[in-house]
């Protein structure tokens, strides 16, 4: 592990008035999607825009949308965030990921919020329309997976105490994992919130563990403990960290966040989904699947 600490304006965002896109689908287990949306908007003063597609075809209002979006903009108002509702109807012959994707280009937001429910076996490898959008946008797609194949909260705010950070070496995505991570611990209910900024140092299976690596596994520590600390000074948050030792970084962490029973978990990569296969087979596809809590992924793109 090894750099300087990057820029705050290398992060997703850097000035007011950028736009954040939220495509709601009209899912129950959309709410805390919603709330993360509204949380970073009002962190970073932000726009929020929200996106629907409405197919005719269909002879069922969707019921949880509306309801959705009344209590958006409650919470909106709350928090004083600029709401604007954009709904369109989705044209014939077109997959709901590519209109997605179209809006996204044509309106340049810093950032997509998508919530993406558990996958079946076979899913896994075709991926889901939010992984379409994360591989297809020019911009940062952020995906919000749960734990459980039907989420659905119902409860008025998402209130994490304890947000884990999983953190590599220092580079943008990750800066901006913790952006949003101290956006939404400042606006939690929990009494005390806390951020830990995670550090695995991995040692591969066929390399067996010996007491000379003590030194090397030491120094590696005192630098991420060095950059934690100038990301708590820089963005003037005070943050814990935890550096654990593992053969995996993808089954370290969700083995750390399960014991330590986290709230929810904030990761910021630089790669996306493949064509086929999706996210099958990377760290980011065993957080998702073998952690307890909710897991949400920041496809950070260069242009941002």
């Amino acid at each position: 592990m090894s750099g300087k600490y990057p820029s705050i304006d290398s992060g997703l965002f850097s000035s007011p008035g950028d736009i954040i896109l939220l495509p709601l689908m009209g899912y129950p287990a959309e709410r805390d999607a919603i709330f993360l949306a509204l949380v970073t908007a009002d962190c970073f003063g932000a726009n929020l825009k929200v996106l629907h597609f409405v197919n005719k075809s269909s002879r069922t209002e969707n019921y949880f949308f509306k309801k959705q979006l009344v209590w958006l903009n409650e919470e909106a108002k709350k928090l004083q965030v600029p709401v604007e509702t954009i709904i369109k109807e989705l044209p014939r012959n077109v997959p709901l990921k590519h209109a997605i994707v179209d809006e996204i280009k044509a309106l340049a937001p810093k950032l997509t919020v998508m919530m993406s429910r558990r996958k079946g076996l076979l899913q896994r490898f075709t991926g889901s329309i939010a992984e379409h959008v994360a591989r297809a946008s020019p911009y940062s797609v952020m995906i919000i997976r749960s734990p459980v194949r039907d989420w659905v909260t119902y409860s008025s705010r998402f209130s994490p105490r304890k947000i884990v950070v999983p953190m590599g070496r220092p580079d943008p995505y990750e800066l901006s994992a913790v952006q949003i991570a101290i956006a939404l611990a400042k606006v939690t209910e929990a009494p005390h919130a806390e951020i830990t900024l995670l550090h695995v140092i991995v040692v591969p299976e066929t390399v067996p563990i010996l007491s000379d690596d003590n030194q090397l596994i030491i120094s590696e520590e005192k630098e991420f403990i060095k950059l934690a600390g100038q990301y708590s000074i820089h963005l003037l948050y005070p943050m814990n960290t935890k550096v654990i030792v593992g053969r995996d970084v993808g089954r370290s962490v969700s083995q750390y966040i399960n014991k330590e029973h986290a709230d929810i978990v904030i990761m910021g990569v630089s790669y996306v989904p493949r064509r086929f296969f999706g996210l099958f087979g990377t760290d980011t596809n065993t957080i998702y699947n073998k952690s307890k809590s909710p897991v949400a992924v920041i496809f950070h793109k260069d242009i941002c």
